[in-house]
């Protein structure tokens, strides 16, 4: 009896165009929805509010408005290491959307030379923001990030 395997995701054919071109739609307006949302500051922490005390992240939506709005001390108080992930975080998300525009689905994302560099930036960034973190704690840096 031959049991027949499932092709790798990788091999198999792109969706049919209409099917990518709505998915690649909600895409866009899922990461605009996340976007204002978080432009708006109406996503609460949830490490924050659970623990009443900043995540290794805390800041980093604060610290990129800073940015937009050109305050630099702003960036350094609140986590200069947030803008630097967030440009990270975007290209990935430009990466992902092309992948869904071009397959249907998320089979390209984080691929590539580009996507290589991406998730190890990403894991470097994070690493650096837990050092920030717990280096704040004991009061270098300005201290815990006010939550």
């Amino acid at each position: 009896m031959h049991v027949s395997r499932p092709e790798p995701l990788s091999s198999a054919p792109p969706a049919p165009l209409p099917v990518r071109l709505r998915r690649a739609g909600l895409t866009v307006a899922f990461a605009g929805a996340v976007g204002a949302l978080l432009y708006a500051q109406a996503i609460p922490c949830a490490f924050a509010s659970l623990f009443h005390a900043p995540c290794p992240g805390c800041g980093s939506t604060r610290a990129v408005l800073a940015l937009a709005r050109g305050d630099l001390q702003g960036v350094l108080r609140y986590n200069a290491v947030g803008p630097v992930m967030a440009l990270f975080i975007g290209i990935f998300a430009v990466q992902a959307f092309v992948s869904v525009l071009v397959h249907g689905d998320l089979r390209g994302a984080g691929e590539g030379r580009l996507g290589f560099v991406l998730k190890r930036g990403i894991l470097a960034l994070f690493g650096l923001e837990l050092l920030l973190w717990i280096v704040r704690f004991f009061g270098a840096f300005g201290g815990p990030v006010p939550v």
